[in-house]
């Protein structure tokens, strides 16, 4: 079992201690580099109680191969909720290797809402959801000060976590919508002057529904720049959604969440993230990327092309996908099949082009 192979002992005095959560990360994770010795493993998070009230996480581990097998696990993990939608748990995997947040757009009951919630019991980590609504503050997003006993005490918001599912979130105006520009940026909050730093990694899934037309905020290109993806979600086909009907539901509620196990968990994504650095990137490829970005700019049928963020988004992205395909360097197939879902939803047009059309033509040079 996996607490044999971490020392169970250890990490109980360790908690016991109220020794940081860092130092048992950094332990598991020296206890879990062997070279060929060890597998990479796959990560489950367990709440404890210590004695101060704490919740403090640990990790059950089960070996997997690389990441190529991964991702294969992943789609299985995730088929057991959704189904027919292999491309976007793709997509969502790359984001969370390559540290990006997530806009999933889609009509109703096409499981957005499912797809975020499977995907995050399959990395593992902690997770929180909020809904948005017209009148959610800004203060559930990043948290507020309050007088505790004579002490100012700040009460953390919904982004203190590693996955924020945030629902419907073009349904709030924009003052609340702008209290994750900068979570998601700068992976802090700043609120009466003081900044806090949010648990690492955190990623934001955000859904919204493209077809409500009243008490509708439509994102504003500086929230819209900082999602490394815009995944469009379609009804699945024929046979896939006569599967969905032989899943087990509970009334109308899939009854299958619970049985998806994470495969990665914190510790997980940061071996994922050293390996994403050490990604070779020829100078052709990083050429390439550039010079698609820079058309998108030059494009007269564009009135706003793709900014230098977009730049390096497409690259992180590009990375993640080669070691996801078992490749230590990224190739051009890599950027191509990537650009049009870090860069469609950062282009705003003139009449008569659409992001398509200038997309097509920046990827042919």
């Amino acid at each position: 079992m996996a607490n044999e192979a971490y020392g169970e002992n250890r990490l109980d005095t360790m908690l016991a201690d109220q020794v940081p959560f860092a130092e048992i990360q950094a332990l598991l994770a020296k206890e879990t580099r062997g070279g060929d010795k060890q597998p990479n493993r796959e990560y489950r998070f367990r709440g404890i109680k210590r004695r101060n009230g704490v919740e403090v996480s640990y990790v059950a581990a089960q070996p997997f191969e690389n990441l190529v097998t991964l991702r294969d696990r992943a789609r299985e993990e995730v088929g057991k909720v959704v189904i027919g939608q292999g491309p976007a748990v793709d997509l969502l995997l790359v984001a969370a290797l390559a540290q990006g947040h997530v806009l999933i757009e889609g009509p109703p009951g096409s499981a957005k809402t499912l797809l975020g919630r499977a995907m995050a019991h399959v990395l593992g980590a902690r997770f929180k959801r909020i809904q948005f609504t017209p009148d959610t503050t800004p203060d559930e997003i990043t948290g507020v000060n309050t007088t505790k006993m004579g002490e100012i005490v700040f009460l953390p918001g919904a982004v203190f976590t590693n996955i924020l599912l945030a629902d419907e979130i073009n349904r709030s105006p924009p003052r609340t919508q702008a209290a994750l520009l900068e979570a998601m940026q700068e992976r802090t909050v700043t609120v009466e002057g003081k900044s806090h730093r949010l648990p690492d990694p955190f990623l934001v899934i955000a859904t919204q529904n493209p077809y409500e037309h009243e008490g509708i905020y439509p994102l504003p290109e500086s929230q819209l720049d900082r999602f490394l993806f815009k995944i469009v979600l379609e009804y699945a086909d024929r046979e896939s959604e006569i599967d969905m009907l032989r899943l087990p539901h509970t009334g109308v509620t899939p009854d299958m969440l619970g049985e998806i196990r994470s495969l990665l968990g914190v510790v997980g994504l940061d071996n994922a993230r050293r390996e994403l650095d050490e990604t070779a990137v020829p100078h052709e490829v990083a050429e390439y990327i550039v010079a698609i970005v820079r058309n998108t700019r030059e494009n007269p049928g564009l009135e706003l092309g793709a900014s230098s963020r977009a730049a390096i988004h497409l690259l992180s992205a590009s990375k993640a996908q080669a070691r996801l395909s078992g490749r230590a360097a990224v190739e051009l197939d890599d950027v191509r099949a990537l650009a049009p879902f870090v860069l469609r939803h950062r282009l705003i047009c003139r009449a008569g082009t659409t992001a398509d059309d200038a997309l097509n033509v920046a990827l042919s040079i």
